[in-house]
């Protein structure tokens, strides 16, 4: 939550890394939290982009324009898959110990 809360590159990779490798997590669920949710929001953004770019919703991203589009828009989806991959740990960890 503090590297999307400040902005910074390196908290958000090191979040994402200690998620990875958490002992409190199984291997699918580290993997998955530390993998899984920012891959699933990063594919929400292509497909977002692919709509607009084929004219599905919203105004036609024009012709040579994708490129600038995802970078303008990188920033903000690594804060939300850091955001969604911190509510997922934030879930697993409230679990019940078995």
């Amino acid at each position: 939550m503090a590297g999307a809360a400040l902005g910074s590159w390196l908290a958000l990779a090191g979040g994402w890394g200690l998620a990875y490798v958490s002992r409190r997590l199984s291997r699918t669920e580290a993997k998955f939290a530390a993998l899984g949710v920012p891959g699933t929001v990063v594919g929400g953004m292509v497909v977002w982009l692919w709509g607009r770019f084929d004219g599905r919703w919203g105004e036609p991203i024009a012709q040579g324009r994708l490129g600038q589009k995802m970078a303008d828009g990188l920033p903000g989806i690594v804060r939300v898959a850091a955001v969604a991959s911190a509510l997922f740990l934030v879930w697993r960890m409230r679990r019940v110990p078995r």
